[in-house]
């Protein structure tokens, strides 16, 4: 859309063999949100039971949290920290160390290794911290310190924590377009976008988006005879999985038949599991732990989609050769227009390797005012339902216009609910309001540019 902003929004640029054009858009926002409540903690039984102080006797526990405390808020000097029958942990020059006492069982022992995977994330905090500020590395001590508490006296369970209150915010999106066409016919077109402060996401996710992302550039757009082409590095969607990203595209129109590839040009990036290797103390040598992060495969994927449409029926597939589980996938559709008022689709996706999911879906226009979507799923107890007791996904959509006002009520994978409200202010203005079933609310205007 081109609005007025300042003197103008659009350049037109000619020289000859080509010309271009570049046009500004965005949106800019306030308003006033509050976030769901804390969750609810379940308790962590701890080991006391099973653990003993540096003079080998039980720990209380309050001993236990005060005695560590105190020993990493002091110098971080070699001192015992908590001693058990399987070993003993103990901070040596700032690092966290565990030794192997005289009665300890080999390494495979399960409460050792129950002890050394609890803590090996707060490991490796202190770590990365020990090159930092004072305060970083206090706090990072702290950290561990929590978690050798926890394992040993368990910790406590918290209730679901109080609604926050409301808090103000502002934010905008600001985009830039750039096109151009040669002499021969071909276009080009890409652009980026830049912003700060926070935007609501009103109807998909219902949180507060960041839009202080760095700028980056799009993938350029080349359209030629009918056919677009992009290039950039990872930055097209996967056409069956969009939370995955492709290099170079083509797509295009033979006659009613439309298609879409999308290829990644990288190496597939095997996943890599979190590991904690264990060093034993030594007569001159303190015990030590080297920890491995675990990172997630990366796959880098072909995919496709078809398209076509005939009369009032519509076929729809795509298909990827990865998808996030590293499987082969595919989904179909179906769609059928029975009137200016009714729509139905039916679609299945395999899901790679697990069971296939048939979905229904159906668009009724009651009146010029309102209309209802509402779909189901046949995954009931499917490895990848997440809904409560494993029922079914039910979902509705109801969504109602008249003049200036437009609102939608709609439940979400059958337990789960929102409302979303906007009202037109004239100008490109808009009043919004919207809440769900986590307690989450924001409320604010919006102008586009």
């Amino acid at each position: 859309m081109k609005k007025v902003l300042l003197a103008t929004t659009a350049l037109t640029l000619a020289a000859g063999v080509a010309s271009a054009e570049i046009t500004f858009s965005g949106k800019g926002e306030a308003g006033f949100y509050r976030n769901a409540p804390t969750a609810a903690v379940t308790a962590v039984t701890g080991y006391k039971a099973g653990m003993l102080n540096a003079a080998n006797t039980a720990i209380a526990d309050g001993s236990v949290d005060t005695m560590v405390a105190a020993d990493i808020t002091t110098t971080g000097a070699a001192s015992a920290v908590v001693t058990a029958t399987e070993g003993q942990f103990e901070f040596v020059s700032g690092n966290l160390v565990f030794t192997a006492a005289t009665t300890a069982t080999a390494s495979t022992d399960a409460e050792k290794l129950a002890a050394e995977n609890d803590v090996q994330d707060a490991v490796a905090a202190v770590a990365a911290a020990a090159t930092g500020t004072a305060l970083a590395l206090a706090q990072a001590q702290l950290e561990v310190a929590t978690r050798i508490r926890d394992y040993v006296v368990g910790s406590a369970a918290a209730g679901k924590g109080a609604t926050p209150n409301l808090s103000a915010y502002s934010g905008y999106d600001f985009n830039v377009a750039v096109s151009g066409a040669s002499d021969n016919g071909m276009t080009f077109a890409m652009g980026f976008d830049m912003g700060e402060g926070m935007i609501a996401d009103q109807d998909d996710d219902r949180a507060m988006d960041a839009q202080g992302a760095a700028i980056a550039t799009s993938a350029m757009t080349i359209g030629y005879a009918g056919y677009t082409i992009e290039i950039g590095d990872d930055k097209i969607d996967d056409v069956y999985d969009d939370t995955q990203n492709g290099d170079v595209s083509i797509a295009g129109a033979l006659g009613d038949l439309t298609f879409k590839i999308v290829h990644d040009m990288d190496d597939d990036v095997k996943a890599v599991a979190a590991s904690t290797s264990y060093t034993a103390a030594t007569a001159t040598t303190p015990a030590s732990f080297a920890v491995t992060a675990a990172s997630a495969a990366v796959y880098n994927t072909t995919s496709y989609s078809l398209g076509y449409k005939m009369g009032d029926v519509a076929f729809g597939m795509a298909s990827t050769d990865h998808d996030d589980r590293g499987h082969a996938a595919s989904s179909f559709s179906l769609s059928y227009t029975v009137s200016d008022s009714l729509s139905a689709t039916y679609s299945v996706d395999n899901v790679g390797t697990y069971k296939d999911i048939a979905k229904l879906a159906a668009t009724a226009k009651i009146s010029d005012m309102l209309s209802i979507t509402a779909s189901v799923k046949d995954d009931k107890d499917h490895a990848l339902n997440t809904n409560t007791g494993g029922k079914q996904s039910q979902d509705v959509s109801i969504a109602y216009s008249a003049g200036s006002l437009g609102a939608t009520i709609a439940t979400d994978e059958s337990s789960n609910w929102w409302v979303n409200a906007q009202y037109d202010l004239g100008g490109g203005a808009q009043a919004f309001t919207t809440f769900d079933h986590t307690e989450f609310l924001v409320a604010g205007v919006n102008f586009a540019f």
